[in-house]
C-alpha cells in the first residue's frame, strides 16, 4: 500500500522521537538501582518526546490540534486531532523492560481516520487507513483465525486477581493468559495475529484508540461482554467459541 500523505507525516514524527526513545532507553538501563534517579529521567525523556512531537505535527498539519493522553484537561475544539501517546507501556520503559511503543491517531470531525504505532526496539512500523488494511512495515497484516482456546495466545490488559476471577468460570485459568503491558502493541500484535484475544477490564479507549483502530482495518472484532464484564478484542471465529 502506498502510504498517504497523513501517514507519511505520523510515521515521520514517531521515527524521529524514536531516536530519543532508543537513546533514553538505553540509558535507563543503567540506573536502574536508582529509582529517584529513574523518575527524574523518564518525566524529562517524555517531555523531550512530547515536544518533538508536538513541533513536527504542528509543522506539518498547522491546522490540527495535538493532544496527549497523559493531559488531564483536553479541549477538543478542532475537526482534526492527533491524539499522541508518546510511551505505550511507560512502566516497562521506566524499568528497562524492551516492550513499549508510540503512537499516533488521526481524528476528523469526530471519527478515526488512520493511526499509526511504532515500535523503536524492533524497528517495527504498524499503520491503518480507514478502509484500506492494516499493515505492518508495509506489508498487509490480519487478525488470527485460530478458534481453538488450548492453541490461543490470550493477554490481558492488566492483572488483578479479583478484577480477572471471571475468567475461571469461562473454561479459561490465568496461568494461560499473559500480562505484556502495552496498550499499543498489545494491540498491534493481535492485529498482527500474534495474539489471539486480548482482554481488557477497564479498557481506557484514549490510550487504545491507535491499536483498536489497527486492530478493526485487520478484521478484528471488538465485544463488550455483559457476561465477562470485559472488551473483548479479538477474531470472529474466536468469539464465536470462547
Amino acid at each position: 500500500m502506498i502510504q498517504s500523505s497523513n501517514i507519511h507525516v505520523m510515521s515521520a514524527a514517531l521515527l524521529k522521537v524514536a531516536k530519543i526513545l532508543r537513546r533514553d532507553f538505553n540509558e535507563l538501563e543503567k540506573i536502574q538501582s536508582s529509582k529517584q534517579n529513574v523518575d527524574k529521567f523518564v518525566f524529562k525523556s517524555i517531555e523531550n518526546m512530547r515536544e518533538s512531537l508536538n513541533y513536527d505535527l504542528q509543522k506539518a498539519r498547522p491546522e490540527a490540534e495535538i493532544i496527549f493522553v497523559e493531559e488531564e484537561e483536553q479541549v477538543k475544539e478542532k475537526d482534526y486531532i492527533f491524539l499522541v501517546d508518546p510511551v505505550s507501556g511507560i512502566k516497562n520503559y521506566a524499568h528497562g523492560i524492551s516492550y513499549f511503543a508510540s503512537s499516533i491517531i488521526l481524528i476528523v470531525r469526530g471519527k478515526a481516520i488512520s493511526s499509526v504505532i511504532y515500535d523503536p526496539i524492533r524497528d517495527e512500523m504498524y499503520y491503518a487507513e480507514k478502509g484500506k488494511g492494516a499493515y505492518l512495515n508495509n506489508m498487509r497484516i490480519r487478525v488470527s483465525s485460530n478458534n481453538k482456546k488450548n492453541r490461543a495466545m490470550f493477554v490481558l490488559e492488566s492483572f488483578d486477581t479479583q478484577d480477572f476471577s471471571y475468567i475461571d468460570n469461562n473454561d479459561l485459568q490465568l496461568k494461560d493468559f499473559r500480562v505484556l503491558g502495552s496498550y499499543a502493541l498489545d494491540l498491534a500484535n493481535t492485529a498482527n495475529g500474534k495474539i489471539d484475544c486480548y482482554f481488557a477490564k477497564n479498557l481506557d479507549l484514549e490510550k487504545s484508540a491507535a491499536g483498536l483502530f489497527l486492530v478493526k482495518e485487520a478484521g478484528g472484532v471488538i465485544h463488550e461482554d455483559n457476561k465477562l464484564k470485559c472488551n473483548v478484542v479479538t477474531n470472529n471465529n474466536m468469539l464465536a467459541n470462547y
